[in-house]
């Protein structure tokens, strides 16, 4: 019963809390404050950052648990990013290569 109440309490603080933003604030600030909460669709890792955990996942000097702590990054995202990785030496071992086009070839 105390949860409920706790819960009740704690949606109408944030309701009343935005409220307040809305009204007293500028709609700027509410604006910046929303962007504290959106999540954001670029990951924090570049591709140098992640062949760099891989290769270090490889060398078997630490366990992926461990590595993955390290990291701040899940098991999943980091065998996800090993399958990335073999699919693309794979793919350029086959001779699949991505270039942009030389000045004559686009004239051609």
């Amino acid at each position: 019963m105390l949860w409920i109440i706790g819960s009740m309490a704690l949606v109408l603080f944030g309701t009343v809390g935005m409220c307040s933003l809305i009204v007293g604030g500028r709609a700027d600030d509410w604006m910046e404050s929303s962007k504290l909460i959106e999540p954001s669709n670029r990951s924090p890792f570049s591709a140098e950052d992640k062949i760099r955990v891989v290769l270090e996942g490889f060398h078997n000097q630490i366990s992926v648990s461990d590595l993955c702590k390290r990291e701040r990054i899940s098991p999943a995202l980091y065998h996800s990013w090993v399958n990335d990785f073999i699919d693309a030496g794979k793919a350029r071992l086959n001779g699949d290569s991505l270039r942009n086009a030389t000045r004559a070839e686009s004239r051609n």
